[in-house]
């Protein structure tokens, strides 16, 4: 029998209108359990100061997870008095007692998403993975940060270009393992034959996120990406929808895109649970979206975790290029701009052929993104495969 796996993550209990976000550990939990792995996903919670305001974070969370029904595979810790930077203090834990969590940890991997899972906490662990999901930026920060490169014992990213002649960000000596985002294709039905409302994608407008490299800006905001793309729902003929945390103050903005063409929704009342998300994206037409700039500049061959779900619906997806269109076969149900024209082609061509490309975006799902294809990856290379 192989060796448990803790999925660990501290980004999902901290945003608890964030659908998407809790998506992500839950699909590699799924993934990893359906493979017959003892899997288990440890989340981390530090204070926010406001001891309501905690209660309410762990209690959604906790709801969550049990409506995804895995709560006897979940345990949450939560640091009432210290923050991320702190050394560790009194912990509450949640899902598993706490010895129950160390003796398993004796002998299990830590496949440790963003480096979520702080040093002090990770020690415990036989074997741990840093897997980068911000290829790119992370690398330029892990220069400048202590982000767990080099103090784990394998480095896997999602970033499949990162190291390419096209890309400059410097990985040097790390042995980057590339794998891709994965989704669990049984919570995520096909919908390849329905044809769904209008095209869409949820966001962060603001990450307020930079990166510096060389003398260049590499821009984590999403802002300037959907800019430069202002005009694309009037030249394509398609309703575009934005469900985008554009704060109600940013009038010109708010303005600008609805002078457009572009339907702005609030992804906290579209998408704000795991269900919603889950709902909003199939009910979809397809997804087109821009990429973080830094994305575009770095090329790290970055594909987005919700884009991945648009696909396993059955949902075309029309989106920035990164540099994963090298590593990816081509097809109707994927395309890839550079340019603002490019877009309009590219959403005209899956019109043209919608049912066509509604079945190509599944089978791209189940060929390359399906967690059945992506976790025995992941085990391998981080040797407990």
């Amino acid at each position: 029998m192989s060796a448990p796996v803790f999925v660990g993550s501290a980004f999902v209990a901290q945003y608890p209108t964030g659908g998407g976000n809790f998506w992500v550990p839950l699909q590699y939990l799924l993934g990893l359990r359906a493979t017959g792995v003892d899997a288990y996903w440890l989340e981390l919670l530090w204070t926010r100061g406001d001891p309501a305001r905690d209660r309410e974070f762990i209690e959604v969370f906790c709801r969550h997870v049990e409506g995804a029904g895995v709560a006897e595979r979940v345990v949450l810790v939560f640091f009432p008095d210290c923050s991320r930077n702190d050394p560790p203090g009194r912990a509450e834990y949640f899902g598993m007692p706490a010895a129950e969590l160390t003796a398993r940890a004796h002998d299990a991997l830590l496949l440790n998403l963003a480096a979520s899972v702080t040093p002090p906490l990770r020690a415990g662990f036989a074997r741990t993975a840093l897997f980068d999901l911000d290829p790119g930026p992370f690398q330029i920060w892990a220069r400048e940060y202590d982000l767990g490169v080099g103090s784990h014992d394998v480095y896997l990213t999602i970033g499949q270009n990162l190291g390419a002649p096209d890309s400059p960000v410097h990985v040097g000596e790390v042995a980057w393992e590339r794998v891709w985002p994965a989704v669990h294709l049984p919570v995520w039905p096909d919908r390849s034959g329905e044809p769904g409302t209008r095209y869409t994608t949820v966001t962060q407008w603001w990450t307020n996120q930079y990166a510096f490299l060389d003398g260049e800006t590499y821009d984590c905001n999403k802002r300037p990406g959907f800019l430069a793309l202002i005009d694309v729902p009037r030249q394509a003929a398609l309703e575009l929808e934005l469900a985008a945390n554009i704060h109600p103050g940013e009038t010109e903005d708010r303005a600008l895109l609805a002078g457009h063409g572009w339907r702005l929704v609030d992804p906290e009342v579209v998408a704000g649970t795991p269900d919603a998300f889950r709902r909003y994206v199939q009910g979809s037409r397809g997804e087109f979206s821009a990429a973080k700039p830094a994305y575009v500049r770095a090329r790290p061959g970055w594909v987005s975790d919700r884009t991945v779900c648009y696909l396993a619906s059955g949902r075309p997806c029309v989106v920035q290029a990164t540099g994963a269109e090298r590593h990816l076969p081509c097809t109707a149900g994927l395309r890839f701009f550079r340019s603002p024209e490019e877009a309009v082609e590219a959403l005209a061509a899956v019109e043209a052929d919608y049912p066509t490309a509604s079945r190509a975006a599944r089978a791209l799902a189940e060929e390359v993104f399906a967690t059945r294809a992506v976790i025995p990856r992941i085990l391998a290379a981080a040797g407990v495969a």
